[in-house]
C-alpha cells in the first residue's frame, strides 16, 4: 500500500509539472516570407527567422525595425525592449559644424517657471569599423517670431534615468533631455547647437 502511495504521488508530480513546463511552451512554425519595405525586397539574414505561431506572424524585430530606419535596443536590467525613431513630418535639428548629430523635439512643457523639453538625440555616419560611444552635450537655442533669442536650454546625451546608457553610438537614435528655467514654450523658431562631443574611452 505504501509503494503504491509512493508511486501515485510521484506520478502526479510528474504530471502536474509537465503541465506546468508545457503551459510555458508553445509550438511554433518556421514562415519562409519575403519582406518588402517601401517597394524594396530585403534579404534578412541566416540569424533572423519568422514564426508562424496560432495564425500570427513573428517577426525579428531588429530586422524591420533596422530597415525602417529606427533604433532598437534590449535592456536586460529590467527586461525591456526600446523602439526609438524619427516620426515622419518630424523636424530635425543639426549643427552645421556635425551635420551626422540630429536632435528632434518630441514635448516641451512649463513645470512652473521653468521649460523641459524631451526629445530624439541620433549620431550616424561615423563610418568606423570599430564600435565606439560617446558624449554629446548640447544647447537649444529658441528664437521669437523677430528672430530675438528667448533663452537657451541645455541637454545631454546623458540625460534619462540612471538604468539607460549615458552615452551613445553610431547608428543610434536615444532620448534626451534639456531644460532651463524661462517660459520658452511661444518659439517661433529654435536653434541645435553641439556644446561638446567626446568620444569615451
Amino acid at each position: 500500500m505504501k509503494k503504491f502511495l509512493l508511486g501515485l504521488i510521484c506520478g502526479i508530480t510528474v504530471t502536474a509539472s509537465t503541465a506546468v513546463y508545457a503551459s510555458d511552451t508553445i509550438q511554433a512554425y518556421l514562415f519562409p516570407v519575403r519582406y518588402q519595405i517601401n517597394g524594396e525586397i530585403k534579404g534578412m539574414e541566416k540569424d533572423y527567422s519568422t514564426l508562424n505561431y496560432n495564425g500570427h506572424v513573428y517577426v525579428p524585430i531588429r530586422f524591420i525595425t533596422e530597415n525602417l530606419g529606427a533604433f532598437v535596443d534590449y535592456n536586460d536590467r529590467n527586461t525591456e525592449i526600446k523602439v526609438n525613431y524619427f516620426p515622419a513630418g518630424m523636424d530635425l535639428l543639426t549643427d552645421n559644424k556635425y551635420p551626422n548629430i540630429h536632435f528632434g523635439i518630441i514635448d516641451l512643457y512649463l513645470d512652473g517657471g521653468y521649460t523641459g523639453i524631451w526629445g530624439l538625440l541620433s549620431l550616424n555616419d561615423m563610418k568606423e569599423s570599430v564600435k565606439k560611444e560617446y558624449t554629446i552635450n548640447f544647447k537649444l537655442n529658441f528664437y521669437d517670431k523677430n528672430n530675438d533669442l528667448i533663452g537657451s536650454a541645455l541637454g545631454s546625451s546623458k540625460s534619462g534615468s540612471s538604468a539607460e546608457k549615458q552615452t551613445i553610438s553610431n547608428g543610434e537614435i536615444k532620448y534626451a533631455a534639456a531644460g532651463e528655467v524661462g517660459d520658452f514654450s511661444k518659439y517661433n523658431n529654435v536653434k541645435f547647437e553641439i556644446i561638446d562631443f567626446e568620444e569615451q574611452k
